[in-house]
């Protein structure tokens, strides 16, 4: 049964699934709503409102990272977990941490002034201190990539649309390993073909139509 994803074109968090799904190389299907005038059919079976979904024939599930444990069960080669239990756990621990810095990436593209842009700005890079430790390279775990690095890759990605406006955001002195982490990461092709072909400018549509203090400063 071939599964079907749920999202609208900018979700950083359904892009996890895609990538992952590349990664397996798992036929699936996907389907774009707008999310400002959802469809009924979505709100029936969404709990929260929101994407992505996961549809396996009649049966909907949802939230990114259950979404995530799901296909690499179903779909194990390659797994994407460490089959160590406490590193299983720590990069579980990590993946939770990148939905956090992915707010701050958010907050700090949408603030529509500068001191909100700053702050934000500077919670991330507190965040990447932490972060730039526990990466070992070439990808978070090493050589092989692992659900942490398809977790982080939408982050990346976003961050580096911004960079391209405001090119203070990537701080190679200060985060070397994590420079290094995003560029490999993006040139990954199952990252490259994870997103809508104008990934780019509709998302720095979206920058603009916020007001974003990048944009218009």
């Amino acid at each position: 049964m071939k599964p079907k994803l749920v999202s609208f074109k900018l979700c950083p968090f359904v892009q996890r699934a895609v990538i992952a799904l590349n990664l397996k190389e798992v036929d699936y299907e996907i389907e774009y709503i707008d999310l400002e005038q959802p469809p009924e059919w979505f709100l029936k079976i969404s709990p929260l409102k929101k994407v992505p979904l996961l549809r396996i024939g009649g049966d909907v599930i949802f939230e990114s990272v259950v979404i995530l444990e799901y296909l690499d069960e179903a779909y194990p080669s390659p797994h994407l977990h460490p089959t160590d239990l406490v590193k299983k756990a720590k990069n579980r621990s990590w993946i939770e941490f990148g939905g956090s810095c992915m707010m701050d990436s958010y907050l700090m593209g949408i603030s529509d002034n500068k001191a909100g842009f700053q702050r934000s700005l500077n919670e991330l890079n507190e965040k990447f201190d932490q972060l730039e430790q526990v990466i070992t390279g070439p990808y978070f775990n090493g050589q092989e990539l692992s659900m942490v690095d398809v977790s982080y890759a939408p982050l990346m990605q976003r961050i580096s649309f911004v960079d391209e406006l405001k090119p203070i955001i990537f701080d190679s002195k200060r985060h070397p390993r994590i420079n290094a982490w995003k560029d490999r990461l993006l040139n990954l092709d199952v990252v490259k073909t994870s997103t809508v072909l104008d990934i780019k400018p509709l998302y720095q549509a979206m920058l603009k139509k916020r007001n974003s203090y990048i944009v218009c400063s």
